[in-house]
């Protein structure tokens, strides 16, 4: 008998053990599936709990079935599929649209720094029948001393037959037929000025052969769409072996904060109080790189599309004086006056060129004039990148082309040549995805080496390398900047960036186990830990709403005094929680929440907490902004205040 109910008792234990084992592989299962499947942040329907529960954490120790770009116990980035279904929805490949229907009209050559400009005889009967008659204007800077970025100044017209030698760096070009214009263009070449001449004359590059610097950015691309979009110029830079930094992530919202973060070291709070864009001057005193490379003999460079949207000066004051000693927003400025053909709300095509090829035409022009002597050149373009995702692939060829044509003519022999962008998308409905949020924060950027940088630097080249699969920053570029100085040989004392002492030159080996802290990147910018969907409860719910609507209200309040109380006051209507995943090394719990809300916008906030929602103190993030909101923001002009106003 005894026996007999011990082996009924091993048998109870038995079935016990055996559905509980049951029961736990089940709940794995789906808690695992469940981190697979990415679903769209705002449209996401759940099931609110009946009782309070805190979100499910989730260790990226454990979580070792998917790929990462950057892998440590502080920072897991996910390799994620730029081809997903998640992304194929909002992904329309796009083709190439001319600006005009005939050859180009005119066109300039350069010889022994003269550049003249001609009148194509070949195609005159393109654009009439009859006789023609063409002249030209000087394009120049305005000599206001307030607001010289502002305007240009347009010279009289005078009339030429075949040629005409170009005096000043831009010049409008009409012709006409049977008193009808029937062409307009503005043209510009890179000449040597006597400033330039005598500074490469004073230039001592006997000792050591200095490092040039080409940028080359197009705005709003992610690493992601970069393989998307532009597969051909993907193809070419990996067929040339130049080095992408995977885990380069973004340290602020937009182009500004990124773009001074490499040029100064500063974040965007700093940025303000040491360079206020919004004062006239500002910038002049603000020290950026390019000065430095100035100061120190290099020939410098500065041209931007979409002038009224270009980093320095949309709703700002821009520069008093040229900050390079190119520069060539009177030339943008110039070549948008004539007719354009807008695609996505930019200017696709300044009269019968897109501006995208203006500006890879200047980067040729200025690469080629001055491939040897030391150079650097800041080159950056918006218009066929800025508000799609879609509209890159139009230029795809012709970026490819153009990467060609630098390897082709030597610039990229002589030339470190950083191909980059600011951040991806940040707004529209690719937005709301989980790949919509990892390309916000992970721009694309490739390095293209002159063949002798790595025999001359073989112990930089194999850290450069080393840090391809790290988290970096801009903050990280800034220093390298600076190091480029020093390895010049150059009079040059490197000084640690002000947001972030820790970041270092990518000449010298990042550490693995590096953290978003340690790279001053705020948690809502961070792509070190990924976030799963997540159920809360009623409670937590309203709390989270409620942090969120004060947050919102708030900034339109305290902005009374530029147009805050020109803005509808807000109310959330839909919310949606992801959680972030566990850090062993961190107590902080975070939960990004996307909320629609009433009238008609689509923000994103990160919010940390140490206990459970509803009663621990929560500290929120900076307000990401996901829809266009471009539209609803008119009765504004403070670019801080535009990203949160719905105008009444």
């Amino acid at each position: 008998m005894q026996e007999f109910i011990i082996s009924n008792t091993w048998k109870k234990v038995f079935v016990v053990i055996f559905v509980s084992g049951c029961i736990l592989l089940t709940i794995s299962y789906y808690d695992y599936a469940a981190l697979l499947n990415y679903q769209t942040f705002v449209t996401r329907t759940y099931t609110k709990p009946t009782t309070t529960e805190e979100p499910t954490e989730v260790d990226v120790h454990n979580e070792d079935k998917r790929s990462y770009l950057v892998s440590s116990t502080k920072c897991k980035i996910l390799d994620l599929d730029p081809f997903s279904e998640d992304a194929k929805k909002y992904f329309k490949p796009l083709k190439y649209k001319t600006c005009t229907k005939n050859d180009l009209l005119t066109y300039v050559t350069k010889e022994d720094n003269i550049a003249t400009i001609h009148i194509d005889l070949e195609v005159i009967r393109q654009y009439t029948k009859g006789s023609l008659s063409c002249c030209y204007s000087n394009i120049t800077r305005s000599t206001s001393p307030k607001n010289p970025d502002d305007s240009i100044k347009i010279s009289n017209c005078k009339e030429f037959h075949n040629n005409v030698t170009i005096m000043q760096e831009a010049v409008l070009v009409k012709c006409s037929s049977k008193n009808t214009k029937v062409y307009e263009n503005v043209h510009t070449s890179v000449r040597i000025t006597k400033d330039v001449q005598k500074k490469i004359s004073s230039f001592d590059n006997t000792t050591n052969q200095p490092i040039s610097v080409l940028f080359v950015g197009v705005d709003s691309i992610s690493r992601l769409n970069f393989r998307r979009a532009l597969p051909n110029t993907f193809k070419f830079v990996e067929d040339h072996k130049w080095v992408s930094l995977n885990g380069y992530n973004k340290i602020d919202d937009n182009t500004f904060p990124n773009l001074m973060a490499i040029l100064t070291g500063f974040d965007q709070l700093t940025a303000y109080k040491v360079c206020n864009p919004k004062v006239g001057g500002s910038l002049d005193k603000c020290p950026m790189l390019w000065y430095s490379y100035r100061d120190l003999g290099y020939v410098t460079g500065y041209a931007e599309d979409a002038a009224s949207i270009s980093t320095f000066n949309y709703l700002k004051k821009g520069f008093i004086k040229p900050p390079t000693d190119y520069y060539f927003r009177p030339y943008v400025m110039a070549t948008e006056k004539l007719n354009k053909m807008t695609v996505s709300s930019m200017a696709y095509c300044t009269g019968p060129e897109t501006s995208g090829e203006r500006i890879m035409n200047l980067v040729k022009d200025f690469g080629a004039t001055f491939k040897q002597n030391p150079h650097f050149g800041f080159f950056w373009m918006n218009t066929f990148s800025h508000n799609d995702i879609s509209t890159p692939t139009m230029m795809d060829n012709k970026l490819k082309n153009f990467l060609t044509n630098l390897d082709n003519s030597g610039i990229t022999n002589n030339s470190l040549i950083i191909f980059l962008s600011d951040h991806g998308i940040r707004f529209g409905d690719i937005r709301l995805t989980e790949t919509g949020w990892l390309e916000e924060r992970l721009p694309y950027i490739y390095f293209s080496f002159p063949p002798w940088f790595k025999q001359r630097f073989p112990n930089q080249y194999n850290n450069f390398l080393d840090n391809a699969n790290k988290l970096t920053t801009p903050y990280d570029l800034h220093m390298t900047l600076q190091d480029i100085l020093t390895m010049s040989q150059l009079n040059y004392t490197i000084k640690p960036s002000d947001a972030c002492p820790k970041c270092m030159s990518l000449f010298e080996k990042i550490p693995q186990e590096r953290s978003c802290e340690d790279a001053n990147i705020t948690h809502h910018w961070c792509t070190c830990s990924g976030y799963n969907p997540t159920k809360l409860d009623s409670e937590s719910e309203s709390r989270l709403k409620q942090v969120i609507t004060d947050k919102l209200n708030n900034i339109l309040l305290n902005k009374a005094d530029v147009g805050g109380d020109k803005c509808s006051i807000y109310t959330v209507d839909e919310i949606s929680t992801r959680i972030s995943q566990k850090f062993s090394y961190k107590k902080i719990r975070y939960v990004l929440v996307t909320v629609k809300t009433n009238p008609k916008a689509v923000f994103e906030t990160t919010i940390s907490y140490t206990g459970d929602i509803v009663n621990s103190t929560l500290e929120i993030g900076p307000l990401s902004r996901l829809d266009y909101y471009a539209p609803h923001t008119y009765c504004v002009a403070d670019a801080y205040l535009k990203k949160y106003c719905y105008c009444k």
